[in-house]
């Protein structure tokens, strides 16, 4: 039998946890929307890594392929990682960093997120075994925190899952 969607993300929020470490101050499959984030109590430690499951943003669909007849089907999960990241200085008294350039703030973000993806002993990403392989695949949206007045970025990770 294989692994079921909750054992999967799981999975990889903790992949991702692990690999990533440090480099977010916090982790959620709690997804919070761009307008919620400035009323979110308690406010949210940025940058912030969100394992979004629903549709839009790149993600939220599964494919189910039929592999030929008496052959077991093969699922394909789309979901995102989107990040949230301020400008230096964002919600201080002091103001946010007027000089620094947006793609700065993300950039390390998505490096950290794409190193994450380590392959096993069977040369994939495979979540403990729970998948066949999991990897980033498709668009990533950069909305770089210097066009935002209060300094808000967000980046999103396109991640595909291959269930057999």
């Amino acid at each position: 039998m294989s692994a079921n969607n909750e054992q999967i993300m799981a999975a990889l929020l903790a992949m991702l946890q692990a690999n990533c470490g440090a480099t977010f101050k916090s982790y959620s499959r709690r997804f919070l929307m761009w307008e919620s984030l400035a009323s979110a109590n308690p406010a949210v430690l940025q940058p912030a890594l969100y394992l979004y499951d629903g549709v839009g943003l790149g993600g939220g669909k599964t494919k189910i392929e039929q592999r030929g007849r008496g052959r077991p089907s093969v699922r394909v999960l789309s979901r995102t990682i989107v990040v949230y990241a301020q400008l230096p200085g964002s919600g201080t008294p002091g103001g946010q960093d007027a000089t620094t350039p947006g793609g700065t703030v993300l950039s390390p973000l998505y490096d950290s997120i794409d190193a994450a993806f380590v392959p096993d002993r069977e040369n994939a990403v495979t979540l403990g075994g729970l998948v066949s392989h999991c990897w980033i695949e498709g668009e990533s949206m950069w909305i770089t925190p210097d066009i935002d007045p209060q300094g808000q970025g967000m980046l999103t990770v396109p991640v595909e899952i291959m269930i057999p």
